[in-house]
């Protein structure tokens, strides 16, 4: 298909480029040995005119062939940046089609994973297309030329080179499969970060660490035994260099057996003929072989991916209506018409799936469901945990797989998850969206979603930047910021997904009226919710349970029925007012830590928080560190030592040769005794063996033992750079976006595993090849160094020139990447909501932009670079230019065989330096990405994770859960202000104690200072130990946590809940049966083993937090911190897992973050923070007799009914505190 639309365009021009390249190849060793032959001893058949013009041959195939590979090769770049720009919209693009089934999760890295290592695969591709065909015709009309040379031996020679052909394809093979492993495990490993990223509060709080530093390890283990494979192939295939070596060799030797006399001409012709051959057949032409092995492995990649399952709705029909029930009845499939006159939703024995067609298992998780919603009806939808209520959405929306029956959606469709998505960019980016701004309606939109008072307090009101998942908004914000996106897009059908279960029942009660019943009370109106008393409302319920619509009518005629009366039941048992889930006003706060994040950076001025890009040359420390990784520096030095090694013997076996010729044509005239000369070339031979052997014997150890050096770097790079994040504080990880952290992950460790060693391998071996090169130039022509010596200070200048600009634009091109993962990273994470909301074309001219931005650095930085280039190949013509006309001018007698060999030199020195120059300038580059990854390694890291050996720690600590607070102070980075303010109180053993306090009052602070998550001053002493002298492992371990956010991994459920293997199967059974999720598991198929999607996404909510409390019970610690864990659970969930905290945890020291007050107000005593401090504490009963106190004015603020609630739920705790110490 590639070739089909581009081919047409290249192709000629290779050709014809390859056509030029051969004919120059062919021309100039034979310029070279008319040269020689002027300089041979007693000739008298060439001029010095003639000399002179060949010496011009020389230079002109050296000049033309600079002037044409150039353009050349950056027309090539050119065709292959608009191929990989072209797949990458492809990919994007499936990225928004892509299916959200459990099946297709980790996509998200799959994605990332194909635009950062697979598609720049074709920047470089074409660069060696040419080579396929020229390698194989310039061995054919270059064999002929040697054979009129020397005659058979020079086909000896030949095919030498010949034999290692099939190795080199064997190499390509055997180079793809190990491309193709080591991308595989670069992928899970990438995914696998992606996840850490995202839950790195959940890992350090249940003190994880060690067990996904385990897996990444392993992960890495076989991605780094791929990159050897590899590695080894690339290193045996440097070593063919010496195979022209070895050909002239061969041809020499047997050249001499013949009889016939070595003569200069016939050394340097044949030589030259080799090394282009060399060059062609065993390194341009298998690297051409290899580049396309590679390439056709990133293309499958590619199609793999883009033969992942996409949303079902892409195989639904548009613009089409069903007028009648035969239509209805016999289509199957969903059908939406945005302008169809009569707006509704129909659904006709709807059986759906997430599962994928071809699934063997497929399960029904919509099950023959019917319904009518018409025009301006307000429709809730109800039931308990896992019934299906957002499924039957994600149906409507097109999401899941059609069994049977159909789904007609009439008009356009609006929509808000029950998990807000928020992206990176300002909050009125993310309220508008796509849509045009309209002034009037997005302040009435502002005003029905009640973020008015959000935005005034916001630092820069809507133009506040928040982060990537909104980490600068708390929980309740980013709902209605998700709600406001919804309502503001202009449609006929809305649909919401339970966004009331974030907010408060005082803004829950207004946005059900301002919003639902007044703002779109001429729009159909579909609302999931766990709250019956939201509904009562509505036109329309529809009451599920597994999978199924078991009743659906007006409220008033369902609240008769026995399904509907036991919900009710279930939501009233507790507060017998329907005021079981009665939210305080107090907060709407989802995570405080976050919102305290965004006061800590309000410096940031509403602006995007950008990468550190550093500046200037990259330092010579960042080489040390590099090498350092090592830590055997006696190694690196042997190595080095190697190379020099190698290239001092390649240099005195060509000064050897050279000074053979040039005695073998002397020798008639020099030696009488045909014994002698015979006796003197055998020993000639003999050591010329003995040179040859040990220059290959050198450079296969130098070779293998750089890369073998390179590698052990790069895997201690990649553990300390997974180090260094994993134990960084977490304001750094809600500071910096996922996509810039991963990049670390991705590009720059790709970089350093295989770009980097291969450039540093080649800039050491220009260096040292190029001091070679003078120095064997020098000894033919002492005043050559005079040429040189300019020479080297004019490459010197330009390399300086080049390498500033070439360094920041490397610097620039590799930024202006990470915005490209991100936002591929953003776009899955709302993948249902970007379709809902008919954004992809947006979203992808989003990406286009960022590709765009990227691809201009790229393409100023290959500019750049082929710029550089092209004066460092003019600046060697014009020291061929000196070398060879300097013979000519200079009125002295010169050797043919030193001739020949300072030219061959000098023009070797042209494919060197156009290379060579390149490498160091690309190491340079390269290392850049060393650069980045050191600065995550030197991030500052957490305190110790395992206690001093002098602190002696119990086993059974904290043995009773006691904990002292004095002067306790919190800040999230050194240079921050401090969030938690001197605390100062104690709580005993086994006492319960709910955290209250308005947003960012410091709630959540606390966890975070108990964790020990940030950095804190002052005193926090649990059972006798100061938490600052114990490592954060047995602090963490010991300490149990029921987030809000519940988070599962991707894997075995087994390992979701005991990733150390610490406990039993049959603890584990009996710890998911005190959660009753015990007959559930074992339901499912692989039981304990039953693996877990990226997110947990084949769980539903309730029964991840289920999950997380069954982690919670395994621990058997004294301490258990609730951060509000029933707020996106229905009331029977809800229920029982306060019953379960209360009998589980009975003799444990609970701590309730508390965002809904009747969750905390039968605790033994209440903190109200403010501001970071803590202004009340004691029994909520005795605090709500004070007029003026916070909680009596929280609890007032309530409503009439509610307050009378909870200040009986107080009272009822407190006598019955009261009684049980009389009775004690």
């Amino acid at each position: 298909m590639i070739f089909r639309a581009y081919g047409w365009k290249f192709v000629p021009i290779c050709i014809l480029y390859s056509i030029l390249e051969i004919s120059i190849h062919s021309s100039q060793p034979l310029f070279l040995g008319g040269l020689v032959s002027y300089f041979a001893e007693g000739q008298t058949d060439i001029s010095k005119q003639q000399a002179y013009l060949y010496a011009t041959g020389i230079v002109l195939c050296s000049l033309v062939a600079t002037l044409c590979f150039h353009p050349f090769m950056f027309y090539l770049f050119e065709v292959g940046t608009r191929i990989r720009l072209a797949c990458s919209g492809l990919v994007y693009r499936k990225c928004l089609r892509s299916s959200v089934t459990a099946d297709n999760r980790g996509m998200s890295g799959f994605a990332i994973a194909v635009l950062s290592s697979d598609l720049p695969q074709f920047d470089i591709t074409f660069y060696f297309f040419h080579d396929l065909w020229k390698g194989p015709i310039e061995a054919c009309i270059m064999g002929y030329l040697m054979y009129l040379q020397v005659g058979w031996p020079a086909i000896v020679g030949l095919g030498f080179i010949i034999i290692f052909i099939p190795l080199q394809g064997w190499a390509a093979k055997a180079s793809a499969h190990f491309r193709y492993e080591s991308a595989e495990h670069g992928d899970d490993r990438v995914n696998l970060m992606n996840e850490i990223i995202t839950a790195m509060q959940v890992i350090k709080m249940y003190a994880w660490e060690k067990s996904f530093a385990k897996l990444i390890a392993i992960i890495r283990k076989k991605e780094v035994k791929a990159i050897r494979g590899s590695m080894n192939i690339y290193a045996a295939l440097q070593c063919t260099n010496m195979i022209s070596k070895f050909s002239l060799f061969i041809s020499l030797v047997a050249y001499v057996y013949t009889g016939d006399i070595v003569t200069a001409k016939k050394v340097f012709i044949v030589s030259s003929y080799y090394d282009v051959l060399n060059d062609s057949l065993l390194h341009f032409w298998p690297l051409a072989v290899t580049t396309w092995a590679e390439t056709v492995v990133c293309a499958r990649r590619v199609v793999m991916f883009l033969m992942q399952s996409e949303d079902p709705a892409d195989g639904g029909i548009e613009n089409f209506a069903m007028d009648d029930d035969d239509d209805k009845g016999n289509f199957s499939g969903r059908v939406h018409n945005p302008r169809a006159i009569k707006k509704g939703v129909f659904l006709h024995n709807l059986t759906a799936s997430w599962d994928k067609v071809d699934s063997e298992s497929r399960r029904k998780h919509i099950d023959n469901v019917s319904a009518v919603i018409t025009e301006k009806q307000f429709v809730g939808i109800v039931g308990n945990v896992g019934s299906g209520k957002t499924t039957l959405l994600n149906a409507i929306l097109g999401e899941l797989e059609i069994i049977h029956g159909n789904v007609e959606v009439n008009g356009q469709v609006s929509y808000a998850p029950q998990e807000a998505w928020v992206f990176e960019g300002s909050i009125r980016d993310n309220i508008v969206f796509v849509e045009k701004y309209d002034e009037a309606r997005y302040k009435a939109v502002l005003n029905a979603c009640e973020l008015e008072r959000d935005i005034s307090l916001f630092p820069y009101g809507d133009s506040t930047i928040v982060g990537e998942r909104g980490i600068s908004l708390s929980g309740g914000q980013k709902a209605r910021i998700g709600l406001a996106r919804a309502v503001y897009r202009q449609a006929d059908i809305y649909v919401f997904d339970d966004p009331l279960s974030a907010v408060d029942s005082h803004v829950g009660k207004l946005l059900l009226s301002k919003c639902f019943n007044r703002f779109l009370t001429d729009k159909i109106r579909i609302l999931v919710t766990h709250h019956i008393h939201h509904l009562k409302n509505t036109d329309h319920l529809i009451l599920m349970e597994n999978a199924r619509v078991v009743e659906q009518g007006p409220y008033e005629t369902l609240k008769h029925s026995i399904v509907f009366r036991a919900l009710l039941e279930q939501e009233e048992e507790d507060s017998k007012q329907a005021l079981k889930h009665t939210d305080s006003i107090i907060d709407n706060d989802k995570k405080d830590t976050k919102d305290e994040v965004e006061r800590v950076t309000k410096q940031d001025k509403g602006e995007d928080r950008k990468e550190n890009q550093m500046q200037g040359s990259v330092r010579l420390q960042t080489y040390l560190s590099y090498f350092h990784a090592l830590g055997k520096p006696w190694v690196i030095i042997f190595v080095f030592l190697l190379f020099i090694m190698a290239r001092a013997c390649e240099a005195l076996m060509d000064i050897f040769i050279a000074r053979w010729a040039t005695w073998e044509e002397t020798q008639p005239t020099e030696h009488d005794s045909y014994a002698e000369y015979t006796s003197k070339r055998k020993r000639m031979v003999s050591i010329y063996t003995v040179l040859i052997i040990c220059t290959l014997v050198l450079y296969i150890a130098r070779t293998f033992g750089f890369f073998m050096i390179c590698l052990k770097i790069s895997l201690r790079l990649h553990d300390s750079l997974f180090n260094g994040i994993i134990r960084s504080y977490m304001y750094f990880f809600n500071t910096n976006p996922s996509g810039r952290i991963l990049n670390r992950f991705s590009s720059d460790i790709n970089n350093i595993d295989v770009a980097l060693p291969q450039a540093m391998l080649d800039s050491i071996s220009f260096i040292v090849n190029a001091v070679a090169v003078l120095v064997v130039v020098a000894t033919a022509n002492y005043w050559l160094l005079i040429p040189a010596f300019i020479m080297i200070l004019l490459l010197y200048a330009c390399r300086g020139l080049y390498i500033g600009a070439s360094r920041s634009l490397k610097r620039i091109e590799v930024m202006t990447r990470s915005p490209v993962y991100s936002h591929t990273n953003q776009t899955f994470q709302g993948l249902t909501t970007i379709r809902a909301l008919h954004a992809s074309r947006h979203l992808e001219a989003e990406f286009h932009d960022h590709q765009n931005n990227n691809t201009s650095a790229l393409y100023l930085y290959v500019t750049t670079n082929r710029a550089f280039a092209f004066w460092t190949d003019l600046i060697c013509v014009l020291y061929i230019l000196a070398v060879t006309f300097s013979f000519l001018l200079i009125n002295q007698e010169f050797y043919s065989g030193d001739v020949g060999l300072a030219i061959t030199q000098s023009m070797s020195l042209v494919i060197m330096c156009q290379w060579g120059m390149r490498q160091t300038a690309e190491m340079e580059n390269n290392m850049t990405s060393v650069e980045r990854v050191i600065e995550y390694i030197e991030l500052p890291t957490e305190p110790s994770l395992e206690t001093d050996a002098s602190v002696r720690l119990p086993e059974n600590w904290p043995a009773t859960g006691r904990m002292h607070f004095k002067d306790l102070k919190l800040k999230y980075s050194e240079n921050s202000d401090y969030i938690l303010k001197g605390l100062n109180f104690s709580i005993k053993p086994t006492e319960k104690i709910g955290i209250v306090g308005r947003t960012g009052a410091g709630k959540s602070s606390i966890i975070q200072a108990i964790f020990r998550l940030a950095r804190n001053d002052g005193l926090l002493d649990i059972d006798g130990f100061d938490i600052e002298r114990l490592g954060l492992h047995d602090l963490r371990s010991r300490i149990s946590i029921i987030p809000q956010d519940p988070v599962l991994f991707s894997g075995a459920l087994r390992f979701n809940l005991d990733p150390f293997d610490e406990r039993t199967d049959e603890e584990i059974w009996h710890a998911l049966d005190d959660v009753k999720l015990k007959n559930y598991v074992k339901s499912l198929e692989g039981g304990l083993s039953t693996r877990v999607y990226d997110g947990g996404s084949n769980f539903s909510m309730g029964q991840k937090q289920l999950i997380c409390m069954a982690r919670a019970i395994l621990r058997h610690n004294k301490i258990l911190i609730m951060d509000e864990a029933t707020a996106n659970v229905d009331p029977e969930t809800d229920k029982f897992i306060q019953e379960a905290i209360h009998t589980k945890f009975e003799k444990c020291t609970v701590l309730t973050i508390a965002h809904r007050l009747h969750t905390v107000m039968d605790n033994d005593r209440v903190l109200v923070m403010d501001a970071g401090s803590a202004v009340e504490l004691g029994h909520p009963h005795q605090l709500l007799q004070n007029p003026e106190g916070h909680l009596f004015k929280f609890v007032e603020k309530t409503g009439p009914g509610t307050s009378k609630h909870l200040r009986y739920i107080a009272e009822q705790s407190y006598r019955k505190r009261v009684t049980n110490k009389k009775s004690e």
